[in-house]
Formats: structure tokens, sequence, C-alpha cells
């Protein structure tokens, strides 16, 4: 058993790029990650060299070491489910990566799981976070921006598909969705709340590339509000959202750094000050104090399932060529 006083110690699970990020974010909330496991030899150890700490030769040495208090997860979105249950199974909190899993079937599995072992789920949505969204909600919630009629995002990067299993379909349906546009999906639901209905196209258009290069959502929420959604790895870097209420527009850019505001009778948008935050270690330390039972975290198994029924019916909706209830794949 750990002293209360002193750092949660977290297991990262998948050394990538994306494990690296969450492992720096742990260290800025003031988690210590003391274990890690990759299925080759060269990831664990540098990392374990990096980080110094332990490099486990199994995730299930990882997951049963006394000192692992929680296990973050950054590990292909197929397994996130088998992998949660058997966390939680070893009495183990779990924050995962989004997508929480490819099927809500497989998300209420893991839900089940962590509700029967009494164990803290996160899902790593930490786009919400950001000051910009934050105060598009501050905004939402006190009337400035009137009622919302429209939102819009994009959100696209200019690198390709990587060499690994990111450019697999079954890994990576719809194209930048997994990667990207399910960040947006999240986002939507925290400022507008659930989406009902989803229209999706998905397009090859380049040669000599895995996966789709053109992906676009639009969606009905369940207020009646309509929105979309853009993303692809293959532009320049863009990532902004906004939402149209009938006073006003606010639109958050640049990871959620920027904030522009115009009211309905403006025809050019300003920019408002924001202090700068760190939400990937705001959700750390969240998780971190779930843990040791101070507090729930924000972005729980629900709300991932949230986010993957509105992926099912997008991947539906472009299977089928017409517009899919997201009820449909929302379970029970």
């Amino acid at each position: 058993m750990s002293d209360g006083n002193e750092p949660v110690r977290l297991g990262v699970v998948g050394l990538g790029w994306w494990g690296g990020e969450l492992a720096d974010a742990a260290a800025r909330s003031g988690a210590a990650v003391v274990a890690c496991y990759a299925r080759t030899d060269s990831a664990r150890l540098d990392f374990a060299e990096a980080w110094g700490c332990r490099a486990a030769t199994s995730f299930r040495e990882l997951i049963s070491a006394d000192d692992v208090e929680g296990v973050v997860l950054a590990t292909p979105h197929s397994v996130h489910g088998e992998q949660v249950r058997e966390a939680a199974a070893a009495g183990k909190a779990v924050l995962v990566d989004k997508p929480f899993t490819l099927s809500v079937a497989d998300g209420q599995r893991a839900v089940a799981a962590a509700a029967d072992a009494g164990t803290v789920l996160m899902v790593g949505h930490q786009r919400r976070r950001a000051a910009a969204v934050r105060r598009i909600r501050a905004m939402l919630d006190d009337g400035r921006l009137g009622t919302p009629l429209l939102a819009t995002s994009v959100f696209t990067v200019g690198r390709g598909f990587p060499a690994n299993w990111r450019s697999s379909r079954h890994e990576s349906p719809l194209g930048g969705m997994t990667g990207l546009g399910v960040h947006m999906i999240d986002t939507f639901h925290y400022l507008l709340g659930p989406i009902r209905r989803v229209s999706a196209f998905s397009n090859g258009v380049l040669a000599g590339e895995p996966l789709d290069h053109a992906t676009g959502l639009l969606f009905e929420f369940a207020s009646g509000a309509v929105g979309n959604l853009v993303t692809s790895h293959f532009n320049p870097l863009t990532e902004e959202l906004c939402v149209f209420g009938s006073a006003a527009s606010a639109a958050s850019t640049d990871e959620g750094t920027r904030l522009f505001t115009q009211q309905r009778s403006e025809t050019a948008r300003r920019e408002v000050p924001l202090a700068a935050t760190d939400p990937l270690a705001e959700q750390l330390a969240e998780f971190a104090a779930a843990v040791r039972g101070e507090g729930s975290v924000e972005t729980d198994g629900e709300a991932g399932l949230a986010v993957i029924a509105v992926l099912e019916a997008a991947v539906a909706s472009v299977e089928r060529g017409e517009a899919v209830d997201v009820a449909e794949f929302a379970g029970d």
C-alpha cells in the first residue's frame, strides 16, 4: 500500500511517441512512472532508461506489480478493451487513450469490469480541457452565445499515416477519425450534448496510401443543432472548433490556446486573451487524485462509450450510404 503523501505510481503500456507524451504529462502532474511495458525489448529498455523506471517483461507482470497503482494505456485501439478488463481484474486503475475501444460492446465489457472491481477508469479525451474550450463552455452556460444552432470543426495534420499499427484499416477506420476526429466528437458532446444522427463520407483520393484521405461527418444533435467535422492526415496542420449561437459565435484554434468571438451584429471576430494551461497534465493529475479516492474523473467510461457510438454510426453511414441514428449503436 502507498503513503497518501507519495506520488501516485503509474505503469505505462505502449511506449511510442504518445506513450512518451503521457509520461511527460505524468511527471508534470506530480505522478511517478515506475514501470513500463512494450512488446519489443528495445522499446521498453529505452523507455526505462529515459524515465528511470523498470521495464516489465509482460503486461501481466506490470499489472501484477504491487507498486503500480494505475496503468496508462497507449496501445493499439483494438486491445484497449481486453487490457482494461485485465488491469481492472488485477485491481489497477486505468487511464486508456482514446478512442476507448472500436465498438460499444467491447467498451461496455470494459466499463463493467472496472465497476465490478471498484477501480477507476478514465478515457483520454484531454482536448475538452483546453483553455478556449473551457471558456466556450462557460459562455454557453451563462448565455453569452445564446442558443447553439451550428457547430463546425476541422482537424488535419500533414504527416500522413505512420508506418505502424495506426495505418491499419482495422485499427483506424475512416482515415483520420480515430487519431483526430474522435477528439472533436468528445468536445462537441461536452459543449452541446449528445449527437443523435450522423451522415458520413470517407474516401481514398491519393494513390499509394493505406487509409482514407478525406473524411467528413454531418451530424444532428439531440438539441436540434447541426454540426460537422472534417479530418485528414494529408493537409496542413489545422485544429479549429467553432460554436455558432443565436447571439454570438466562439472559436477555439491552435490546440485550444486561442479563442475568437463574434457577436451576431459584428462583421469580424476578435481574439480573447487566455491564460496558458496544460490539459494533458491536468488530466493525469485528475486521474492520480481519483486513484487515491480524491474525487472522480470527468471523462469516464460512459463518456468514452458515447464517442464510440458516434464512430460506429459514422462507419455504418459510410457503408450504407445513408444517415444513421446513433442510438442504434449506443447499447442499453
